[in-house]
């Protein structure tokens, strides 16, 4: 049995034999530089002296060679964890918890190793477990440090544990951030990033997002940031963008971007692919737009240099610069990406694969975007076809391949590829978990792809299959009310290409029914986009003959009428299915309602330059036809007659057609 007081002297001759044993792996050109280290450091563990501790670390250790200096720190990771960690507590009452944190922060980084981390986790459980008056003696600038090396092991619940402590400081202590340095913000808010889903992390997280849209003076923006630390800041706050005070930083992080568009060569790749992942998930921000077409055209300069970046990093740029379809910089900087890979050979991880059709799927006109696609769709069909198919893509991944294929559905390899996971999806339908896995963006996706050949069988026994498990859900919860707007709009006008198959119409009547249960709510269908009611009503005229679709209709029709005055909105595209839709119910009151409000929208187009297509002015005609009663609908399809009998589109016709 150990005696009291023994336990010390067993750790030093841990520390010693740990030493000792260094020694002997040495070769004997560096065997006296690294003796000298090693007995420093053993020295400064024996008197318990971490300031000394801390100098051998970080000065002395410097004349060593990388491959040396990385067996060093591994060792005297285990040295520090051995002789300081037990003492945790009485050297924070000390004032000594800036020497663990910076002798933390060095050490468990990748060149730490294994003992590098096992020291993180051991501190971690040490801090999280402090009181709340020893942990008043922690300064923020400390706890950002801790935060930084708790956040390289995710995986770690002593290091979740440790990060929740820091959080609940930084939530409740008296101490302001705003005397954080915009480098400690940015390693605070990296660490607690890792952890998004905690409520404590989260509320730290919007303090610190709070600050960074408070700093106003000169000496607090973010000018003074690294490229490093500007792009930890970014990734950070990106992981909550549910909260405007989140959505208001990331703002400030990309005027910031914008201001140093000239010096954006002072980013690495990881750091720009980074920037435009956080930034993709505001596009309609034009801080955030400005901000992407910066990267874009600094991409562009580096296109030589392509072949240096990894397929990871491409992907991710893809995907970023793909919210931006409309924006040139983004689309050429694209196409150069899509070259590169074309010359690679594209031989990509699978959860790339996605990502990069995905984006290439925006931009259709680029002849090499779509050289990029088929070489995905053929890699595709090669897994298919081995040993394991594609057992191994999540649904998710397969959803997001099927809807990008659909955006070349003339090309045979994107057509075959989207068979071979139709074949998946039915393989997976046959086992006992079946679909239920499947998330709802991921079930709307593959129905949508799936649509776009409607010749296909396999491609409708799939829809069927998925049919199948929207009923499923609407009557085990009673509603699908887990579907967004846009989610039941894409769903149906999937299912509407096969109105005669029995799931398919089961599966648009349990639609119908949740969109009349949302129609019945306070806010109405006021949430539904524009784009999702035009989709909805036109899917719903695909069963005319079922009065739930009528019901629907009805709904979608009021909604539309409580939006007159903002019908100018809506597009071309979008006027024209309405008119096709409500047209199928002409002796329905709000039907005929939606005709004269649509009506009016077209005379007031007509006098300008008008951007329809021949195939919309025809749905605007035939619809209107149904309410030959109706003057401002027959004068609505005089007008539509005169315009497309002129050869000339651009000339305005005549008031007196009016």
């Amino acid at each position: 049995m150990t005696r009291p007081g023994q336990a010390v002297s067993l750790d030093r001759h841990r520390l010693e034999q740990h030493v000792r044993a260094e020694h002997s792996e040495q070769p004997n050109r560096t065997l006296a530089t690294l003796d000298e280290l090693l007995a420093t450091i053993s020295h400064a563990c024996r008197c318990q002296d971490v300031r000394a501790f801390s100098v051998s670390l970080f000065d002395d250790s410097k004349q060593l060679t990388r491959s040396n200096r990385a067996r060093f720190l591994r060792k005297a990771a285990t040295a520090f964890k051995i002789a300081f960690v037990p003492r945790f507590e009485e050297d924070i009452r000390l004032k000594l918890a800036s020497k663990y944190a910076t002798i933390c922060d060095a050490l468990s980084r990748q060149s730490g190793g294994q003992a590098g981390t096992d020291l993180s986790k051991a501190l971690a459980a040490q801090l999280s477990r402090l009181n709340d008056a020893l942990m008043e003696q922690v300064d923020l600038t400390s706890l950002s440090l801790f935060a930084c090396s708790f956040g390289r092991h995710p995986a770690s619940s002593d290091c979740r544990d440790g990060m929740i402590r820091i959080a609940e400081v930084c939530r409740d202590k008296s101490e302001p951030l705003q005397d954080l340095t915009g480098q400690h913000l940015s390693l605070l808010i990296s660490g607690l990033s890792k952890w998004p889903d905690q409520p404590a992390v989260r509320e730290a997280a919007l303090r610190i997002a709070t600050e960074i849209s408070c700093r106003t003076r000169s000496d607090d923006r973010l000018s003074a940031l690294t490229p490093r630390h500007l792009s930890m800041l970014a990734n950070g706050v990106g992981k909550w963008l549910g909260e405007e005070r989140f959505h208001t930083a990331v703002v400030i992080i990309a005027d910031e971007l914008v201001r140093r568009s000239d010096r954006l060569s002072d980013f690495t790749q990881e750091q720009l692919a980074n920037l435009i992942s956080v930034f993709s998930k505001r596009p309609e921000d034009s801080s955030c737009r400005k901000a992407a077409i910066a990267i874009s055209n600094e991409l562009l300069r580096r296109s030589d240099q392509l072949s240096d970046f990894s397929q990871q990093r491409l992907a991710k740029l893809v995907n970023g610069f793909s919210r931006w379809p409309g924006e040139l910089a983004p689309r050429q900087a694209t196409a150069k990406i899509a070259g590169e890979l074309v010359r690679r050979g594209l031989s990509v991880d699978h959860h790339e694969l996605a990502s990069l059709v995905n984006g290439f799927s925006k931009w259709t006109a680029e002849v090499v975007c779509l050289a990029a696609s088929v070489a995905i769709a053929d890699q595709v069909i090669r897994h298919a076809r081995g040993a394991e198919r594609l057992s191994y893509f999540r649904y998710q991944e397969l959803g997001v391949l099927v809807n990008g294929f659909s955006k070349w559905r003339q090309d045979p390899s994107c057509r075959q590829a989207t068979i071979e996971i139709a074949g998946e999806v039915l393989a997976r339908c046959d086992r006992a978990d079946g679909v239920s896995c499947i998330t709802e963006q991921a079930l709307a996706n593959l129905v949508n792809g799936f649509s776009k050949w409607p010749q296909q069988l396999s491609l409708r026994d799939a829809t069927a299959a998925l049919a199948r498990e929207v009923v499923y859900r609407a009557r085990r919860a009673g509603q699908l009310c887990d579907f967004t707007q846009q989610g039941l709009a894409i769903l149906l006008n999937g299912f509407s290409k096969w109105p005669t198959e029995v799931p398919l119409r089961e599966a648009k009547t349990a639609i119908a029914h949740e969109v009349l249960s949302r129609a019945c709510r306070s806010d109405r269908l006021s949430h539904f986009t524009r784009r999702a009611l035009a989709i909805l009503a036109n899917g719903f005229s695909k069963w005319r003959q079922e009065e739930i679709s009528r019901h629907a209709t009805v709904a979608i029709a009021q909604e539309i009428l409580r939006r007159t005055f903002q019908v100018c909105d809506f597009s071309e595209q979008e006027l024209a299915q309405l008119m096709r839709a409500f047209s199928h119910w002409p002796k329905e009151v709000t039907s005929r309602e939606v005709a004269v409000v649509i009506s009016q929208e077209v005379l007031r187009r007509l006098t300008g330059t008008a951007r329809f297509t021949e195939q919309e002015f025809a749905y605007l005609a035939n619809g209107l036809a149904k309410w030959p009663e109706v003057a401002i609908c027959r004068r609505a399809a005089a007008a539509i007659r005169n315009w497309t009998a002129l050869g000339d589109r651009r000339r305005t016709p005549c008031h007196a057609a009016f």
